[in-house]
């Protein structure tokens, strides 16, 4: 999430890079630069309010003690608690809706990233080895799976829906083997593996940008604000979060198995096949 600081310093370079990332957000931008306007504007009328408030509570034991009259001063302040919980509640407000609109606008990409409509756009930069020639036409996963008995996309389908599969006999044991094998090659490289829950919270979905944006292609619990992760990324990255890690520390490396949970709402007809 942007700081609000970078919208309020240069709002035309933040609409700019959404553009860049072919968007448009100059309504949003606005908005939140008024929201933010109001925002200030209560709080510095609240510090004053306080400051009056707390300035007579301290005159009223000396007007008792004269024997003036403090019912006034009473009715004064209790005017001006009412006020300033008015405007602590405004401002509550105005802070959820900055944040929401915060969360909205993307990362200013680097200067160094081309612009473009789509990949064909990106400059190639190295190029490591030859793509490999099959003397053959080579066959799609899929078609390879069902060949060889380790893939059932057609039984899973109607256990579950499009789009998933069985792995059988050697194909599931190839799954994993391959699992094992990686989460042992990062072990043996001074990882820690973790094995994370497969549902995380929305502040955990939030904090690692799946939310707002992607909520479309989340699966949410129906029972709480609960959501099935998208990749393990999203709980051991929030293992640390709302913490000061110790620079002596770093770096901290985490490997992770999970099952992956992604509707790809936006993403019909592409890939049906896996």
């Amino acid at each position: 999430m942007l700081d609000i600081k970078i919208v309020r310093q240069d709002p035309e370079r933040v609409k700019q890079a959404v553009k860049n990332r072919c968007g448009n957000l100059d309504k949003e931008v606005d908005m939140l630069l008024e929201i933010d306007q109001k925002r200030r504007e209560i709080i510095s009328a609240v510090e004053v309010l306080k400051a009056e408030q707390n300035s007579v509570s301290k005159q009223i034991p000396q007007f008792k003690k004269e024997g003036k009259d403090v019912a006034p001063i009473f009715a004064e302040m209790k005017a001006i608690s009412e006020k300033i919980k008015a405007d602590d509640a405004e401002l509550s407000e105005l802070e959820a809706k900055q944040r929401d609109l915060l969360l909205m606008i993307p990362n200013i990409p680097s200067d160094t990233t081309p612009i473009g409509a789509d990949d064909s756009c990106n400059p190639e930069i190295r190029r490591n080895g030859t793509p490999k020639d099959f003397g053959f036409e080579p066959k799609a996963h899929w078609d390879i799976g069902a060949d060889l008995g380790i893939l059932d996309p057609e039984t899973a389908a109607k256990v579950t829906g499009t789009r998933f599969h069985f792995y059988k006999g050697l194909g599931a044991r190839l799954e994993r083997a391959i699992i094992s094998y990686f989460l042992d090659t990062h072990t043996e490289h001074g990882y820690t593996e973790i094995l994370p829950p497969f549902m995380a919270n929305r502040a955990s979905m939030t904090a690692t940008g799946q939310l707002p944006k992607f909520e479309e292609d989340a699966f949410k619990l129906s029972n709480g604000e609960y959501f099935l992760i998208p990749t393990a990324e999203v709980p051991v990255t929030n293992m640390h979060r709302d913490e000061i890690l110790d620079g002596a520390d770093l770096p901290i490396k985490y490997c992770a198995y999970s099952a992956c949970f992604r509707a790809e709402a936006g993403s019909a007809g592409r890939d049906t096949r896996g």
